[in-house]
């Protein structure tokens, strides 16, 4: 029995439990070797199986978990290892602190389309790196889907049959497992798994994200199933622009769904809309006094904007900086420009958020942070991590410290690469009002280009 303070395989050290499903437990580990934190998962049978059934998802188990150990994408969730044992192989995995998009959506309700679109893009493209290594998915759901506190979005969670030969056999054996509300019905009715059926799965999770709810919401399975076998699902209501990609992806004959370059394509229309022709712009030169000029100029966080593509998320404003960039911003919080970074205050000044340029990054980002952290002369500073993300330069530089009138803070600093250029993000809040402020930063990372 895995208790706090086992050790798996002579290294990995449980620290608390992260959840457990009717496939999985997941614990928070460390690992003694690599000097970091991971999560390590053991793969289980599902209850209600046949013996038979139970013997081919056993037989299965450990050569799908490798297969998906090969993967190296930014969006998808990282395996450092499989384990073999006789109750199911242990994944050791990334750890990324966050939320499921299931959490984030039930406790902050449905996201605008353009967040919506954003996290789309970012499964669609783990979806196709997964299809590149000749592998399925099989279990897109939102609670599948991973939003890190750096804004980080991850496809965690693959089904136990990801190949080919593997979907095979677990269709033969008749053994179909996922959740009813976002399996494709070719799956449910003719047991067929195909990469089509992925996207299904992700058209009804966008759906839900939008709509706060699954495409066919009943009240039982069975009534999930006659609904999802009767016709299309209910007409989303807040969807606006996100509708074609919905219709497209939830149609019932797999042939007739939009492929990923479609679908792609309709996303990033919803992400940035065409914009004007006549968009004013900021002379260079009038740029360039701002940059010099206003060191520590206060104002209102929407002074600085002009009228963005489309409207921003409810309890934030677009800002258009004179650098070029753009990002939703918390509204009502001021801003502030110093040395060529604009600053961020909530009304309390206890929040901050800080954005600038990195022109010429380093080869080793993180490198580059860890000697730069050897200046800060932040009261109480500890270090949480500082790490490099799948993708160059993308790096986290996370810390806690002690504010002389705020208290107990805790900080990140994201370095991220976006439209031609390196952006790098800090977020400053009291740790009281880490995690319940984390989604405002979320935003921050996705909206910025």
């Amino acid at each position: 029995m895995v208790t706090v303070q086992t050790v798996i395989a002579g290294r990995y050290r449980i620290i608390r439990p992260l959840g457990s499903g009717g496939m999985s437990h997941v614990w928070l580990a460390h690992d003694a070797v690599r000097h970091l934190d991971v999560a390590i998962k053991q793969c289980t049978v599902p209850d209600g199986l046949h013996p038979d059934q139970q013997g081919v998802v056993r037989t299965w188990a450990l050569s799908e978990a490798q297969a998906v150990a090969r993967i190296r994408h930014p969006h998808v969730i990282r395996t450092f290892d499989v384990l073999p044992d006789p109750e199911g192989p242990w994944l050791i995995m990334e750890y990324v602190q966050g939320r499921s998009l299931q959490q984030v959506i039930q406790e902050h309700g449905p996201m605008p389309p353009a967040r919506v679109a954003r996290i789309g893009l970012a499964v669609l493209d783990a979806l196709t790196a997964a299809l590149r290594a000749g592998l399925l998915h099989l279990d897109v759901k939102p609670g599948n889907v991973l939003i890190g506190d750096d804004g980080r979005i991850v496809l965690i969670d693959f089904g136990p049959a990801v190949t080919a030969a593997g979907v095979a056999a677990l269709t033969d054996a008749r053994v179909v497992l996922g959740s009813p509300k976002y399996i494709a019905p070719e799956r449910l009715f003719d047991r067929v798994s195909s990469a089509d059926s992925d996207m299904w799965s992700l058209g009804a999770t966008l759906y839900h994200a939008v709509e706060g709810r699954p495409p066919y919401a009943r009240n039982s399975t069975p009534a999930t199933l006659r609904a999802l076998a009767a016709g299309p699902p209910d007409a989303p209501r807040r969807a606006g622009p996100l509708t074609p990609v919905l219709a497209g992806l939830l149609r019932l004959h797999p042939a007739a769904r939009i492929s990923p370059a479609e679908t792609a394509e309709l996303l990033h229309r919803v992400v940035t809309p065409p914009r004007s022709r006549i968009r004013r712009r900021v002379p260079a030169l009038a740029a360039a006094v701002t940059l010099l000029g206003a060191l520590a100029i206060g104002g209102s966080a929407q002074g600085g904007e002009r009228p963005p593509a489309a409207a921003a998320p409810a309890g934030f404003v677009t800002w258009t900086d004179p650098t070029g960039f753009r990002a939703e911003v918390p509204a009502g919080w001021t801003s502030s420009r110093m040395f060529g970074a604009v600053t961020f205050s909530d009304p309390a000044e206890r929040v901050t958020l800080r954005i600038s340029r990195w022109p010429n990054p380093p080869d080793d980002v993180a490198a580059a942070l860890r000697a730069e952290e050897r200046s800060i002369r932040l009261p109480g500073y500890r270090r949480l991590r500082i790490e490099a993300l799948p993708e160059p330069p993308d790096t986290t530089w996370e810390y806690t410290y002690t504010d002389p009138e705020n208290g107990p803070m805790r900080g990140i600093r994201r370095v991220l690469r976006g439209s031609g250029t390196t952006y790098v993000v800090e977020w400053r809040a009291p740790r009281s009002e880490w995690a319940a402020d984390l989604p405002k930063l979320s935003m921050v990372v996705e909206s910025l280009d």
